[in-house]
């Protein structure tokens, strides 16, 4: 069902031609790397490639001084694209990790919560702020000796994208948010709107559904199958609760832009962009 009447809800294409502002970056495969196995990320770079219309994440300063800064090297400001790395399926691993940061519901609790690793290939690890980087307008490979590991990244304009999992309206404040998130309950499924308390402080609560190949929301995304191998991040409106309350400091500092029209779930949605950075 179609929530909008917008050009590009329509007729399923790219209609904008407004001016936009670019950057450029680079597909981080020292994180990869240390997420996974080399040799499994050297040899399925499909998986790894970054592709145009995906959210790159840009990779900040490590939370604690134990952690690793990927932003020190010298050369292009370092993005992934694919976050279903950072899921090996244990209680621990970095993606609940993430999960539990953006649930936080005050500095206090942020504050301890960043002092604690998670586990990552059986040892201890400190993650690393994790920020809007920008639209991937140009393919890239992980693997620079698969090919340039270089890609344009959009940060500033408007911008015909895919909406996430949630209907967005026209004027909603933009974040994204991975599919893992909403996998946790952390939304509540009407509007995507942050759920009182989806998680406890242990995370005890998270479980996973696999999204399936076949689900309906996606019949008709174009990236379907890339949704499930690579899990990118999407993008949906930044809610509060009904009563006003329950937005959380992560999903507020994950707002990078404004929905020009309306849409479903994994519609195409008009987006202005304006990276808090630039």
């Amino acid at each position: 069902m179609s929530f909008g009447v917008g050009i590009a809800n329509a007729t399923n294409t790219n209609t904008d031609t407004s001016a936009r502002v670019h950057t450029t970056a680079r597909l981080c495969l020292n994180l990869y790397n240390s997420l996974g196995d080399p040799t499994l990320i050297k040899n399925n770079n499909e998986e790894f490639k970054g592709k145009k219309e995906e959210i790159a994440l840009g990779i900040g300063r490590p939370f604690s001084v134990l952690g690793v800064s990927y932003g020190e090297q010298k050369g292009l400001a370092p993005v992934i694209t694919n976050t279903a790395i950072m899921n090996n399926g244990k209680q621990e691993d970095l993606m609940k990790w993430y999960i539990r940061f953006y649930d936080c519901r005050s500095i206090a609790e942020r504050v301890v919560h960043c002092k604690t690793p998670c586990q990552v290939k059986g040892q201890s690890y400190y993650p690393s702020e994790m920020y809007f980087a920008g639209f991937v307008m140009s393919e890239a490979e992980a693997d620079p000796t698969h090919g340039d590991n270089a890609l344009t990244l959009m940060i500033g304009g408007k911008i015909t994208v895919m909406n996430g999992r949630f209907p967005i309206e026209s004027g909603d404040r933009v974040q994204w948010y991975f599919e893992e998130e909403a996998e946790a309950g952390c939304f509540n499924e009407g509007d995507g709107s942050r759920a009182t308390r989806a998680l406890s402080s242990t995370g005890s609560r998270i479980t996973y559904v696999p999204t399936s190949k076949s689900m309906v929301t996606i019949r008709d995304h174009q990236y379907a199958e890339r949704s499930v191998l690579k899990r990118p991040a999407f993008i949906k409106s930044c809610r509060r609760g009904l009563d006003g309350t329950h937005s959380t400091l992560g999903d507020e500092g994950r707002v990078f832009g404004c929905a020009c029209g309306k849409a479903g779930a994994y519609e195409r949605v008009d987006v202005k962009v304006g990276r808090q950075s630039i």
